[in-house]
């Protein structure tokens, strides 16, 4: 796959189909990294799955194309309640094998995070990541995310975090 082809944008409504696909592929080869069984997902009804695509000031999708197939995908969802809304969480993130080695994780979370940067009132962004998932790991580090120590939850999963342009440390 050449990283040329490849195009980064938000999902929309239209894309359920291949969201769910791919979300549902990812499940299968990788249960481990869902919080949800591929069960639970694939019995949820259409309109569930649209809302995740919707682009509200709380969530949006973003999904990386080579032509015409979603071959990647990754979700911002930040935090509605007031006293909470200067954080976003990344979720999701999950690249068919196929795609894997060409860039693609790292354009996604850059297309979301470039969203995030655009966001006035956002100031920090965090993910999960498992502790033995040493890619996801550098990668995360490369665009500037630290690991919050204490987080390991029960399954081995850590928190990392990215402070935005202007955040001073906590």
């Amino acid at each position: 796959m050449k990283p040329s082809a490849l195009q980064f944008h938000a999902l929309l409504v239209d894309d359920v189909d291949a969201f769910h696909a791919l979300r549902l592929a990812g499940m299968r080869e990788k249960p481990e990294a869902f919080r949800t069984s591929y069960a639970e997902e694939a019995a949820l009804p259409p309109v569930h799955r649209q809302q995740r695509l919707l682009h509200t000031p709380h969530q949006r999708m973003f999904g990386a194309w080579d032509g015409e197939t979603l071959v990647g995908m990754v979700g911002l969802k930040r935090e509605p309640i007031a006293v909470r809304h200067d954080r976003a969480n990344l979720w999701g993130v999950y690249v068919a094998p196929r795609a894997r080695g060409a860039g693609v994780a790292r354009g996604l979370i850059e297309a979301a995070l470039d969203y995030a940067r655009a966001l006035p009132e956002l100031r920090r962004v965090t993910l999960m990541v498992n502790m033995d998932n040493a890619a996801a790991r550098a990668l995360y580090a490369k665009l500037g995310f630290t690991l919050v120590e204490g987080t390991l939850d029960a399954q081995r999963d850590e928190q990392m975090l990215l402070l935005l342009a202007g955040m001073p440390p906590s």
